[in-house]
Formats: C-alpha cells, sequence, structure tokens
C-alpha cells in the first residue's frame, strides 16, 4: 500500500511547481510591451484542447503503473522537441523566436482551464486520481 505522506508531498511540490510558472508567466505577461494577448489567447486555446482530452484518455485507457513512464518518456519528448526548436528559430529566424510572455501565459492559463472543467465539467469515473 503506497504512503499517503508521499502522494501528498508530490502534490504539494506540483503545486509550488505550477505556481512558479504561474508566477513567471505573469510577470513576463505583465512586463511586455505591448502585451501579446493574441498570442496568449491562441496558446490557452490550443492547451486547453490539447491536454486536457490526451489526459483524461490517458488516464481512462492507460493502466496507472505505465502512467508514470509514460509520463517520463513525453516529458523527454517534449523537452527535447523545444530544444530543437529553440535551436532551430535562433539560428534561421530569430524574429520569430517562438516563447515569449504569451506562449507562457497562455499555456498556463490553458492548463488551469483543463484543471478547472476536469473539477467541474468531467464524469466522476473519467477523473484523474490526486490531482
Amino acid at each position: 500500500m503506497p504512503s499517503e505522506t508521499v502522494s501528498a508531498r508530490l502534490r504539494v511540490a506540483r503545486y509550488v511547481a505550477f505556481g512558479g510558472v504561474i508566477l513567471l508567466a505573469t510577470g513576463q505577461f505583465y512586463a511586455a510591451e505591448p502585451r501579446p494577448w493574441g498570442a496568449a489567447a491562441a496558446w490557452a486555446v490550443g492547451t486547453a484542447l490539447v491536454f486536457g482530452p490526451v489526459a483524461w484518455l490517458a488516464r481512462a485507457r492507460v493502466p496507472e503503473e505505465r502512467r508514470e513512464t509514460l509520463t517520463y518518456v513525453a516529458a523527454g519528448v517534449g523537452i527535447l522537441t523545444a530544444s530543437v526548436c529553440l535551436g532551430v528559430s535562433l539560428a534561421f529566424a530569430p524574429a520569430l523566436f517562438p516563447y515569449g510572455p504569451g506562449v507562457w501565459a497562455g499555456a498556463t492559463l490553458g492548463v488551469l482551464v483543463a484543471l478547472l472543467a476536469e473539477r467541474t465539467v468531467v464524469p466522476e469515473r473519467m477523473r484523474g486520481a490526486g490531482v
């Protein structure tokens, strides 16, 4: 039987890390002139539409013992993809640099919308455990 203390500690660590990303996104967005409302809105909608359904389908279809491994694989692929995109954009089109306050704020808002939707709209049987 897993320890409840470890689960609670991990949940707190997730909230602290996510809170740090929110603070970073908010600070960058507030400091940007002009504020990138269009990019933030596009990333918010895109992230919410991708993050929510993918996470909910994975919870419904993938056994719990395999989810951790798949989380690490997905994080690794995400880091690799972001690194390659960053390198290509810096090498060939610095003016099209795809990261910034709009992306951070939009992605953060999209994840929050997906989590809120999970808590209010998604049926109980499809919700993630311990989130």
